[in-house]
């Protein structure tokens, strides 16, 4: 078995600072972490050994900080963690995993152009981004637009006709559960040619979003839905920072955290923090929006 120093510490970036819900390490990796975690006595934890990163392994990677007082305790893997993991992975059976194997390393790496990118990124997969900085420069001098691939669940912006920003991102999905109404729907992102219509730097929704009564929460989601009193209710809307609106009916692009890999959303296309902050420096109302599959 290899050492557990190589299994924790090797990762520079293993489940830290990303912008979705999702740990970008492959399963072993997370697999290898999950038995550390239910290995070490003093947290009594029996999480599953799935390798999926997921709310359950989240919290326990909380707990795991909490205890040792690792700070920040923000669920991610950072070098702290990992050090300590390491330690207490003395003992413990893991899987050998290959450095080059890491989805995280491989989506840090710095590619020489956009075909050198496509060759080494899967795009249905990757949460990788590629940005070539000096076509991103000349987006305020040169045609723009953005296409959007559902079957991919890429987004695209072309800067004189050649791809300056590759990003992951969710659009809508087919089969939306309401929690409220215990109804699926179908969300799916509209097809076509659209225009950015409207940008607001710190939008919220007006429809989705939590009420408040008193202080506490007694509803999420739709508000059109709700059919509690109102009297006391406070609705705060979603939050849909760096938001550019595509149509009337309120599908738009966005910043958010459930960046997926799958389709996911009442309609509207999430982007990472990062990708949705450049997309809304460069580009302007009116720059044109296809969305294709």
């Amino acid at each position: 078995m290899a050492s557990a120093q190589s299994h924790f510490t090797s990762y520079a970036d293993m489940c830290t600072k990303t912008k979705t819900d999702s740990c970008p390490n492959y399963s072993d990796e997370v697999r290898n972490l999950q038995r550390v975690l239910n290995a070490d006595k003093n947290l009594g934890l029996h999480i599953k050994e799935d390798g999926k990163w997921g709310k359950e392994t989240h919290t326990a990677v909380v707990k795991f900080q909490e205890y040792y007082h690792i700070s920040p305790t923000k669920g991610y893997v950072g070098p702290k963690t990992k050090r300590l993991l390491a330690k207490k992975a003395k003992g413990v059976k893991l899987t050998k995993v290959a450095k080059h194997h890491s989805p995280s390393l491989s989506a840090k790496k710095c590619y020489s152009c956009y075909a050198d990118f496509r060759k080494h990124v899967n795009p249905r997969k990757s949460y990788a981004v590629f940005k070539d900085n000096k076509l991103l420069a000349q987006a305020k001098h040169k045609p723009t637009y953005i296409k959007v691939d559902v079957s991919e669940q890429r987004l695209r912006f072309y800067v004189d006709g050649k791809v300056a920003l590759d990003s992951p991102c969710t659009t809508g999905a087919k089969h939306k559960f309401e929690p409220n109404t215990k109804i699926y729907r179908d969300k799916r992102t509209p097809m076509g040619t659209f225009r950015v219509k409207e940008k607001i730097a710190n939008k919220r929704s007006t429809i989705f979003g939590d009420i408040y009564v008193n202080g506490k929460k007694v509803y999420h989601g739709d508000r059109r839905k709700y059919r509690g009193s109102w009297k006391n209710a406070k609705f705060v809307g979603a939050s849909l920072k760096h938001w550019m609106r595509l149509t009337s009916s309120g599908i738009g692009l966005h910043a958010s955290k459930y960046v997926k890999r799958y389709p996911g959303t009442n309609g509207c296309i999430r982007l990472p923090y990062s990708v949705a902050h450049t997309l809304f420096a460069k580009v302007d109302k009116g720059t044109k929006v296809k969305i294709v599959r």
